[in-house]
């Protein structure tokens, strides 16, 4: 089933105006008619990323630009159980919605049963992408990305696959022979794979727009914004799009030494948002109101986000390879707590490991994190201008404020060269 959210109406892909329209028609319905190159058709560009928001707001910025800058027509494809459903139809993208399971390195019967949804989700992909005829693909990982991108190369669309992380997950691995070429988040990934070498580009990671355009805003502004105090700091706590249980619960035992040195925005997930609430309330029962006021508690933040982040003095978060570009960007100091892995290696952990090394960040390992711990790390950078300054520095060495802009030439670089040797073969 392909959705597209107008209205808060979901209607059938092929009834939106720019689909279901001829090409002489796209002036009448309000959609921008631009040749896609030779031939004069608009090109048709597949989008995919899924699960969480680390992986879809990436394929979201790439989608955008290549709509805006190159009057492609996006298709973004995503699972029927991940963020995507709610993200892509708000961003206004037309949504191809299949099963996808989720693949794990354990058994379990959330195993079994996401093994058995993948050939359901890959017949739904390959019918999707014979129908929509993508000119390029570009995934942005999650498990929905391994039956978009094997889906696209059996069509013969050309794939551009993006690598967030430093470490390879297991559904990029999977795709990555097929991929036509693979963009990385981080240069300490080039070097991993070897033989990903012929195809790779060092890229950077797409960040949203609007974390861009928030650097235009001071950080004392920010915060005067959300209704802080401008001149106290402020630390901001995430665990991402799906919170992060033991996060919440480290920080709200630490707000009784935590409010008097500094405000404190908790982001604490929509699933954990109530028992997060209980755990507050009980740890802050003994504080004045002055002091408690320093606190505020929201369970998700989307089109705030990039207003948060900037307000920032630190930010306490999971070392996810799209919190750590966005905090690049914007140079923000962090104190990293990267996910404890399930099995054998964590991506985040590498992530955080390389942040740590130059300085960008302190780094606690989930199994150490505890309030004592924290009230300390937090006291000791707060209370040091010349540390935030370093770390913000340190920060803005990984920062790739044009990688979407790079990704999104290259996807339509990856389409024009198919399209170029098709034609050369055709003539032959």
């Amino acid at each position: 089933m392909v959705i597209q959210k107008e209205r808060d109406v979901a209607v059938p892909f092929e009834s939106h105006p720019c689909n279901a329209a001829g090409a002489s028609s796209f002036a009448q319905q309000g959609c921008k008619e631009v040749s896609g190159g030779a031939g004069n058709k608009r090109m048709n560009i597949l989008v995919s990323g899924g699960g969480t928001g680390g992986h879809i707001y990436p394929a979201l910025a790439v989608a955008k630009l290549l709509e805006k800058e190159y009057q492609a027509r996006i298709l973004y494809l995503g699972s029927d159980d991940g963020l995507e459903t709610e993200l892509a139809p708000a961003a206004g993208f037309p949504f191809a919605m299949i099963k996808a399971g989720k693949l794990r390195r354990y058994i379990s019967w959330e195993t079994i049963t996401g093994v058995a949804r993948v050939p359901v989700g890959m017949a739904q992909a390959v019918g999707i992408v014979r129908k929509f005829a993508p000119d390029a693909a570009f995934t942005s990982g999650g498990y929905v990305a391994v039956p978009a991108g094997l889906a696209a190369r059996l069509n013969g669309v050309p794939l551009l696959m993006h690598q967030q992380d430093v470490p390879p997950n297991l559904s990029n691995r999977l795709i990555a022979p097929l991929a036509t070429r693979i963009s990385v988040a981080f240069e300490d990934a080039i070097h991993l794979v070897p033989t990903w070498a012929g195809k790779m580009l060092w890229l950077g990671n797409p960040v949203r727009q609007e974390m861009l355009d928030i650097r235009q805003v001071e950080p004392e502004q920010a915060r005067r914004e959300l209704g802080f105090e401008a001149t106290a700091p402020l630390l901001v706590v995430t665990g991402g799009s799906q919170g992060a249980r033991h996060l919440n619960q480290v920080v709200c035992e630490a707000l009784p030494r935590l409010l008097p040195r500094c405000q404190v925005l908790q982001i604490s997930g929509k699933q954990l948002f109530e028992e997060t609430r209980e755990q507050s309330e009980q740890a802050m029962a003994d504080l004045d109101e002055e002091v408690r006021k320093r606190y505020r508690l929201v369970p998700y933040l989307n089109a705030e986000m990039p207003a948060a982040l900037q307000a920032a003095t630190l930010v306490l978060c999971r070392s996810g390879a799209a919190t750590l570009s966005e905090l690049a960007v914007l140079g923000k100091p962090s104190i990293l707590v990267p996910l404890a892995p399930a099995i054998g290696s964590s991506p985040q952990e590498a992530n955080a490991d390389m942040f740590g090394r130059k300085a960008a960040a302190e780094v606690i390992k989930d199994r150490e994190m505890e309030p004592g711990k924290l009230v300390e790390r937090v006291k000791a950078i707060i209370g040091s201008q010349a540390r935030l300054r370093s770390m913000a520095e340190a920060e803005l060495t990984f920062a790739k404020p044009d990688a979407t802009q790079e990704i999104a030439a290259e996807v339509v670089n990856v389409a024009q060269m198919a399209k170029t040797k098709r034609h050369k073969g055709a003539s032959i």
